[in-house]
């Protein structure tokens, strides 16, 4: 895998030698009039295109999206006579100007697709007949849940939390340390739960602009009930349940495991649905249809974690549970103030999976998700 920049300019090769110069390049392995390859310190090979600036519309095109996109665009164009390459739209050998991308949507009478959803699962079907969804963007979310702190195994202190969160300008955040039976992450007991939430009580005196809710990462266990029980669970504004053992269930059996714990009345999300850990760890074997018609069946939220290592649920899920009226939420899983920014890890998934604004429910206004808690809870 490798990353591939798109650059226009006047003087070429100046910008290649100060492409291949750059102090995070390890090594340069291939070098043009206008390309140039380079290996990074961090091990991921990047090129860099550089072309006219009239020609540059083609060639950032040319290298965003899937090969099945742009061979199903390739298709379309043909039925207008229309030859589409990096160098440019050709009709009988002339040139089709273009001043941006979206010009040359346009010359192929269809909305201009985001590039994100350039995957060809029906994205230009829907351009053709104006029905793309407006994407959410990084601006829509007010609030974030699945925020962890030195209760468990977070490295910054709820107040350290809260305060960069209100500095980031949302309106809410919700804390959820891990539960008592993830010994390996701190998990909270009863009394320490208690202790929280007395320090969240001062935090709300003294964090006005911002509201804190409380919240706990549930265990969900084998068997697929929680790791507290009901009296225990009441004390919490919300309840993220979470598998964090025993990955090597069958389908079957970890698919029961998680639809029994989101029919428990008490859980509000459904985190990291499906545990992977990218580039470490696949994910458990989980019914993912089952899992959705679970959530449209309860009302419980399937997170989209945020965090890069996860970025859980994967995008080709958000969009079946889009389709089935299932809404989800954009959380950090942060474990630290810096976790926090993650969201924009995790809007980009969500715009890859077809989501708009009115699909994630901390896009929503406090007054609003107040009354979705509340109401939850009952």
């Amino acid at each position: 895998q490798d990353i591939d920049l798109v650059a226009s300019c006047d003087q070429p090769l100046d910008l290649i030698s100060f492409f291949c110069g750059l102090p995070e390049v390890e090594r340069e392995i291939d070098r043009s009039e206008n390309k140039a390859r380079v290996l990074l310190k961090s091990g991921m090979e990047v090129d860099l295109h550089v072309t006219t600036e009239d020609r540059f519309p083609y060639l950032l095109h040319h290298y965003t999206g899937s090969k099945d996109y742009h061979v199903a665009l390739e298709e379309r164009a043909r039925r207008y006579g229309i030859k589409i390459s990096e160098y440019g739209l050709f009709l009988d050998d002339h040139i089709l100007p273009c001043q941006d991308e979206r010009d040359i949507f346009s010359t192929l009478e269809i909305d201009y697709i985001e590039p994100e959803l350039r995957e060809n699962r029906g994205e230009i079907e829907a351009a053709a007949r104006h029905l793309l969804p407006t994407l959410v963007e990084e601006k829509d979310i007010r609030g974030i849940f699945h925020v962890h702190s030195t209760y468990s195994d977070g490295a910054a202190s709820l107040s350290e939390m809260v305060e960069t969160a209100e500095r980031a300008g949302l309106e809410y955040i919700g804390i959820s340390d891990h539960s008592q039976a993830a010994h390996y992450a701190n998990g909270l007991k009863e009394d320490r739960i208690l202790k929280q939430h007395e320090e969240i009580e001062q935090l709300r005196e003294r964090f006005k602009a911002i509201h804190i809710f409380k919240g706990i990462e549930a265990d969900i266990l084998p068997d697929g009930s929680l790791d507290y029980d009901d009296r225990i669970l009441s004390l919490f504004d919300f309840v993220i349940a979470s598998v964090h053992s025993r990955f090597n269930m069958s389908e079957r059996e970890m698919t029961d495991r998680v639809v029994r714990a989101m029919s428990h009345p008490k859980v509000t999300f459904l985190g990291h649905p499906t545990g992977r850990i990218l580039l470490s760890r696949p994910g458990y074997p989980l019914g993912i249809r089952e899992v959705i018609e679970a959530a449209q069946r309860t009302g419980v939220i399937l997170e989209l974690n945020a965090s890069p290592y996860r970025l859980d649920l994967d995008w080709r899920y958000c969009k079946l549970a889009k389709e089935a009226g299932v809404r989800l939420s954009v959380n950090p899983d942060a474990h630290g103030t810096e976790g926090i920014s993650d969201v924009f890890f995790g809007v980009g998934i969500a715009r890859k999976g077809w989501l708009s604004k009115e699909d994630i429910l901390n896009t929503l206004p406090l007054d609003q998700i107040r009354s979705f808690l509340m109401e939850k809870k009952r």
